[in-house]
């Protein structure tokens, strides 16, 4: 029998599925798992944006856990095929999400572009738990303020401004493609209205908000949004002076802002 890859357009019923697929594959290992970030916080689009789970394991992951997720996920790449490479799940056991604002912890991760791995997870991953904690929907478990611990705003800016001051060197390598400048535009636009603003929000709701803050680059934003949200190619000619112009003067703004 042949499977028929789902829609795009049915974001919910593959959803479940993967929900019901880690809760089966992880058994009493999993403490709870989350849906976060557009999905639920808004301006999710079916056909372009990615879905963000996160979730709670009993246990430190260890190589015997990574084998046992892979056929999950493998599996999940061939049944839904249209979201193969727009899946990102934190694995997370409650013992590295405790200590993770002051040391490394093992954890494991699947995301667009990132095969599933096992690995040290940096301080960085702060930003995915105060997302998936404010505005998280739980499919297992109790509610993401009773589980996930509280994330200090001082240590989630410190965190964006070090992720900020990577992107001027990082879209050096954007030279022909349009959609990681776009993306790069985004990108900093959601960090600047986090360190400003202190909320984490969408993409579109981030360039908006950029726009009006900076009307001197609002045609950039807008041709990134449009870019990102109408499913652009990459065969579309990008700006890539403009983006790492843009880019370079919005990191400086990050680290500059108290």
């Amino acid at each position: 029998m042949t499977t028929v890859p789902d829609a795009p357009a049915s974001p919910g019923r593959m959803l479940d599925a993967l929900a019901d697929g880690i809760a089966a594959t992880l058994g009493e290992n999993l403490l709870a798992l989350y849906v976060h970030d557009s999905y639920v916080a808004g301006d999710f689009e079916p056909a372009r944006s990615d879905l963000d789970l996160l979730a709670v394991l009993r246990e430190v992951p260890t190589p015997a856990t990574l084998e046992l997720l892979r056929p999950l996920h493998a599996r999940f790449a061939v049944d839904h095929s249209v979201w193969a490479d727009r899946i990102e799940v934190d694995y997370f056991p409650a013992a590295t999400l405790a200590a993770l604002p002051d040391r490394p912890g093992p954890m494991i991760r699947i995301s667009p572009g990132e095969p599933l791995h096992l690995f040290e997870a940096s301080r960085h991953y702060l930003l995915n738990v105060a997302s998936a904690r404010a505005d998280g929907r739980a499919l297992r478990g109790q509610s993401p303020t009773a589980v996930l611990p509280p994330v200090d705003r001082a240590a989630i800016r410190a965190v964006v401004r070090e992720h900020a001051a990577s992107w001027p060197e990082w879209v050096e390598d954007a030279h022909g493609r349009t959609g990681a400048q776009a993306y790069a535009v985004l990108t900093l636009c959601r960090a600047l209205h986090l360190v400003v603003e202190g909320s984490q929000v969408s993409k579109r709701r981030a360039g908006v908000w950029a726009a009006a803050r900076h009307p001197e680059s609002a045609g950039l934003i807008e041709w990134a949004s449009a870019w990102w949200y109408d499913a652009g190619a990459d065969d579309v000619p990008g700006r890539y002076e403009d983006v790492a112009a843009f880019v370079t003067s919005l990191a400086a703004e990050v680290a500059a802002t108290p």
